[in-house]
């Protein structure tokens, strides 16, 4: 068994069966190996890997995660406040850029800086560079996941025994046509978003799964209705869509409902691009849309402008939408389980609610006993 077997194997031992991957040719030897049992998801960036890791786990399922080291800086926040935050087990392999034999100097001047920066933000991190350094794998591997933790594995491009760039198949563009056409937006919605969610939470049946972005969203739809399938994300701006995509992939019989905003989705356009991408089923997404960033004081936002999000959504291939200002309208689209229903609301927050009072590990542990049950 080679390294790159030995690896994948470390893996397969410990019940992964999905890894998040964006691409480094010094990964090519590793991916090479790939078992036939384990799904690949293509991420369009690391963070977003990390929202999907997550949603998975909440629905108990085991990812890792295959990166290159110069991603680890585009993963900081969202793994604070996701991984971190809530104690979720996950290891992420890291092909070790700028740190032997490399010959590009832009590599080489953060490649030298990637253990200053694990150990500045308390990330536990293992050297891959030989082979004995793998003979504990299965149990370092099989560590993140029974202590909760995020562990990088660096992997030197002295581990791998052979380099195949090619083994992949060369992509080519194959554009799908894309006809768009959807209307503008000049009315004067009738409700802010506490009312908003007072009118999309009753729609909701019991056993369907609500995830709520962080601020105000998670704030309002706890006073509004709490329940035990609600998960409030309390950190990760532009994650909810992530890590509903991960969950609701990993319970295909749930259907998981998004409450998130405009800003959000300006904020990580990459939620609307995996959505369309990964088209799960049993997925919708609310963009409760006031054109203003509800969280930070009700500035405006690119919708204010004239920029057109169910537009954006259509073009990138999501076409189950509804658009409207309308209760009635809204309420249908749920129950018809939309992909992409786009509600227009007031600006304002409720005044009234107080905060969830609720830790993260709380809400975590309270969310994935129901929705096992």
């Amino acid at each position: 068994m080679n390294n790159s077997e030995r690896i994948w194997a470390a893996l397969e031992t410990n019940q992964v069966d999905t890894v998040t991957y964006l691409p480094c040719n010094k990964m090519n030897a590793l991916m090479s190996h790939k078992p036939a049992t384990m799904d690949v998801w293509d991420i369009t960036k690391e963070s977003a890997g990390l929202g999907l890791c997550f949603g998975r786990s909440l629905g108990g399922k085991r990812t890792a995660m295959m990166i290159q080291n110069t991603g680890l800086g585009n993963l900081v926040t969202e793994l604070y406040t996701m991984q971190k935050l809530y104690q979720a087990g996950l290891p992420i392999f890291v092909s070790w850029r700028g740190y032997y034999k490399e010959p590009i100097e832009a590599q080489i001047i953060f490649g030298g800086k990637v253990e200053d920066l694990l150990n500045a933000i308390d990330v536990e991190y293992q050297i891959l560079a030989k082979a004995e350094d793998l003979d504990n794998l299965n149990a370092e591997v099989a560590a993140c996941f029974e202590e909760n933790k995020v562990k990088v594995f660096l992997m030197s491009p002295e581990v791998w025994e052979q380099n195949n760039p090619d083994y992949h198949q060369f992509g080519h563009p194959r554009i799908e046509p894309v006809t768009v056409d959807v209307p503008a937006y000049q009315g004067t919605p009738s409700v802010n978003r506490y009312q908003a969610i007072g009118q999309i939470m009753p729609t909701i049946d019991d056993r369907d799964i609500v995830i709520s972005q962080i601020g105000f969203p998670s704030k309002e739809v706890y006073n509004t209705m709490d329940r035990d399938t609600n998960f409030y994300m309390l950190g990760a701006l532009g994650s909810a869509v992530e890590v509903g995509i991960g969950l609701a992939l990993s319970v295909p019989d749930r259907h998981v409902y998004i409450i998130d905003g405009d800003g959000s989705m300006f904020f990580n356009p990459n939620q609307l691009i995996d959505l369309a991408a990964m088209q799960p089923e049993n997925l919708t997404l609310i963009c409760l849309d006031n054109g203003s960033w509800g969280s930070t004081g009700n500035q405006p936002t690119l919708s204010s402008q004239g920029f057109n999000l169910s537009g954006i959504a259509n073009s990138m291939g999501i076409k189950s939408q509804a658009m409207t200002d309308d209760k009635e309208v809204m309420q249908q689209a749920l129950r018809d389980k939309k992909q992409f229903v786009h509600y227009f609301i007031e600006a304002g927050n409720d005044k009234v609610g107080g905060e969830i009072p609720l830790t993260a590990l709380a809400i975590k542990q309270r969310f994935m006993d129901a929705i096992a049950s």
